[in-house]
């Protein structure tokens, strides 16, 4: 018995017959290529911009808290309005320090690898920013509590002197003795610079503890040299390698 030929299925040619319409050509697949590739680098170039962002308005910030510093102790400025500064510029470092260390551990990729130079001098700005940051805490520590023991020496024992207000015609110029130094105002003040160096001494435990992290996080490169081949970083390599001098630059302590 034979079967009948209407009664046969035809088969399909040949698989490539069938996926010839779903073929791509060698240089579609390299145009998206060179497309994903420039995606990756623009955004990588955007995390890297950001970064340096951060890194420049932390050390406005470190330079601000150190003008500050610097203030501590003048009579013309010594007020409450100055602790207050003191304390919203503090907050605000802290704050851009911990956004800057990690927007670059995000971006520097695998430890071993291959990294970018303008990583590496991120990387160190932001550890000598680090380094000056916690050093003017320890400057403000200290200036709060020699104030603080100044205060103190200068408390009175006895109750302040009633003054007289009456003052001759013929006088222009009344002489008036210095009230401001009142045993409320003394014990205000004190209060005042002891919650001050409390709240400095916490704020410079948690920048040693990012800085710490910081150096833990680096990436080999930048572990296996010295501060002072990391300096000399540049995006292409040196043919000679100049004498380096080190002039005016406050974020380096000599060994």
């Amino acid at each position: 018995m034979s079967s009948a030929p209407s009664g046969r299925r035809k088969r399909p040619r040949s698989a490539a017959s069938i996926f010839q319409g779903s073929k791509t050509s060698p240089h579609g697949r390299d145009s998206e290529r060179r497309g994903s590739g420039s995606d990756s680098a623009y955004q990588t170039q955007r995390a890297l911009d950001d970064c340096k962002m951060l890194v420049q308005e932390f050390n406005t910030q470190v330079a601000l808290y150190r003008e500050l510093v610097i203030s501590i102790g003048d009579v013309s400025v010594t007020c409450p309005s100055l602790h207050a500064e003191m304390h919203k510029t503090r907050t605000r470092g802290c704050e851009m320090a911990y956004q800057a260390h990690q927007k670059l551990a995000a971006i520097s990729g695998p430890e071993d690898g291959e990294i970018h130079p303008e990583i590496c001098r991120l990387y160190i700005q932001l550890q000598c920013c680090l380094e000056m940051y916690t050093t003017e805490m320890l400057k403000s520590i200290c200036l709060l509590g020699s104030l603080q023991f100044h205060r103190k020496g200068k408390e009175p024992c006895a109750p302040p002197k009633i003054l007289d207000t009456k003052v001759e015609e013929s006088s222009e110029v009344p002489i008036l003795e210095d009230t401001s130094s009142s045993p409320t105002d003394i014990q205000q003040h004190l209060w005042q610079v002891s919650t001050d160096i409390e709240n400095t001494e916490r704020d410079m435990r948690e920048m040693k503890n990012l800085l710490s992290k910081l150096r833990e996080t680096m990436p080999l490169p930048l572990k296996n040299q010295d501060d002072s081949s990391l300096l000399n970083l540049t995006p292409y390599p040196l043919v000679r390698r100049r004498k380096r001098r080190f002039f005016g630059l406050c974020c380096l302590v000599s060994s």
